[in-house]
């Protein structure tokens, strides 16, 4: 572990730092508010655009460049670590999640992950990150500190606070530094024996060994906090070939007991999603365009064929998402991976089949740490969008440039 110094809005320059910022890439489905909310927002340099005689990474790369030109973004003075606190709501319980910036040596022994990288988006941020030799937006990490070793070591240092201000989540940040070399010195020789349970970026992570640089930024929190919340990834289904609800159901029935809950609003979902997290048993619903008045929810009757399939992992067969997105999307009711989208907002599904957009809603329950931590410790993969951790890393608060 090292600090470094980053690349910082200079606070003399800019419009509130709240406007400026952005989230990650990837859950990013509209550009343009943030396009429009100012001429120095991160997005263009996360997700730049084409220009008539330049290409997007060359455009971002000017942009950048002449931020600093400018004084709009300026490096730090100091070699940093960065602390990074965010306050949140999640189903009206109020949480607190503090995790910190710094450099991390690549190291495939110390660093464990749990997802497939896709080919488009790791050939995006490598001609991004290269062309900008920039990481925009980092690699989030976890590390198992029950002891709390960590966190008082953050906690009783001297920081100095950068940025505090309400995001459009109503999402509140507290972003500081910490440069004294003592209190670092203490932060990396706890860090240092800690294993690293990648929770989000394997692109970047996969980028950064293809570009061969010894250490790249990683935000880390510990697993085990309270402020830890992952958020289900649901599935939503436009079919290439028609399937009507009836035929979808029977291929269920012989292993899940299917049960109809009149739909009259989220509230109606809301209870559905409680209660399908709460199941011991495998449990997860759906929500057809061709009945809007009822949810259902599917309960397991019988084994699955997939707890039966010895070229599976006992982790992946027992893994509650990939026995339902393998083992039941794919394998029984067989549904093609094409027809599949995902998303962690149980609104935006319910509201893309109501509108037509979408045949079915597949609602998942959350993956667990633990089970992040079983899957990672057994060099496996969890299918595609096993797991959104939440809130997401704020693009713009620090930029780390290595070159």
């Amino acid at each position: 572990m090292k600090p470094f110094k980053g690349i910082l809005y200079n606070t003399d320059k800019r419009e509130g730092i709240a406007d400026l910022v952005c989230p990650p890439y990837d859950v990013i489905e509209n550009t343009d508010p943030y396009y429009a909310r100012s001429p120095f927002n991160a997005i263009r340099l996360e997700l730049p655009r084409d220009l008539p005689d330049t290409n997007r990474y060359q455009n971002a790369r000017n942009t950048m460049d002449g931020w600093l030109l400018q004084g709009i973004l300026m490096p730090d003075s100091h070699e940093s670590v960065y602390v990074y606190e965010q306050e949140f709501t999640v189903d009206s319980g109020s949480f607190l999640r503090t995790g910190f910036i710094s450099l991390q040596r690549l190291d495939k022994k110390r660093i464990l992950t749990h997802e497939q990288t896709r080919k488009k988006a790791k050939a995006d941020r490598e001609q991004l990150i290269g062309t900008l030799k920039t990481y925009t937006s980092f690699i989030f990490g976890l590390y198992d500190d029950r002891e709390k070793e960590i966190r008082q070591a953050i906690t009783n240092t001297s920081r100095e606070i950068i940025f505090d201000f309400t995001d459009e989540q109503r999402i509140k940040t507290r972003f500081y530094r910490i440069s004294d070399k003592g209190s670092i010195e203490s932060l990396v020789s706890l860090v240092e024996k800690k294993t690293i349970y990648i929770a989000d970026g394997h692109h970047r992570l996969d980028v950064s060994y293809r570009l061969n640089v010894t250490h790249a930024p990683f935000y880390l929190t510990d697993m085990y906090d309270r402020g830890i919340i992952i958020l289900p990834y649901h599935r939503l289904v436009r079919f290439s070939r028609k399937r009507s609800l009836p035929e979808l159901i029977s291929t269920l029935e012989p292993f899940m007991k299917i049960e109809k809950i009149p739909f009259t609003g989220l509230d109606s979902l809301s209870s559905v999603l409680t209660s399908v997290a709460a199941s011991l048993d495998l449990a997860f619903a759906f929500f057809s365009n061709d009945d809007h008045g009822h949810i259902y929810v599917a309960s397991e009757r019988s084994a699955l064929p997939i707890y039966n399939d010895d070229t599976i992992h006992d982790s992946l067969r027992k893994l509650k998402v990939n026995a339902i997105h393998s083992g039941i999307i794919r394998g029984i009711m067989k549904i093609e991976d094409e027809d599949i989208s995902f998303t962690e907002d149980h609104r935006r599904s319910i509201d893309s089949v109501m509108n037509g957009s979408a045949d079915l809603a597949f609602f998942l329950p959350p993956t667990t740490v633990d089970e992040v931590r079983d899957i990672a410790e057994n060099a496996l993969d969890m299918p595609p969008k096993s797991t959104f951790f939440y809130p997401k890393i704020l693009t713009g608060l620090v930029f780390y440039r290595y070159a």
